[in-house]
């Protein structure tokens, strides 16, 4: 009797562990810059890979999920200077996470990170 139980377990383990990794993870948001026109994304990033978007001013978003390269144990947003510095980084430990909405405002040099993002898009003039 034991025999079926403990398969029984194992295929309900096994099942839960690959239903809490989604195939991907989907990223919306906007990145502006000196209230400039912002650079809108929504795009899906397959489980285990990683993006990278170049924007206007040559700076970069970088968006990974778990599994991938640049983010092994998390989904990650990172926001990188055009000279390659880090500006900041958002991880979202969720391995589960399926989305995830961020706004990234850079004003004169000052960046302020928003998530969820809200419904208006932010401008440096409403700091």
């Amino acid at each position: 009797m034991k025999n079926p139980t403990i398969a029984l377990l194992l295929i309900f383990v096994s099942f839960m562990a690959s239903a809490a990794t989604p195939e991907s993870v989907q990223f919306q948001g906007l990145v502006r810059v000196n209230d400039g026109v912002p650079t809108r994304f929504d795009v899906q990033v397959p489980s285990g890979q990683q993006i990278v978007i170049t924007l206007g001013n040559g700076s970069k978003l970088e968006l990974a999920t778990p599994g991938s390269q640049l983010s092994p144990d998390a989904a990650m947003a990172r926001l990188v200077s055009v000279s390659g510095k880090a500006l900041h980084t958002a991880t979202y430990p969720n391995k589960g996470l399926a989305s995830a909405s961020l706004d990234y405002l850079v004003c004169h040099g000052r960046v302020t990170y928003i998530s969820p993002a809200p419904a208006t898009a932010p401008a440096c003039s409403q700091e």
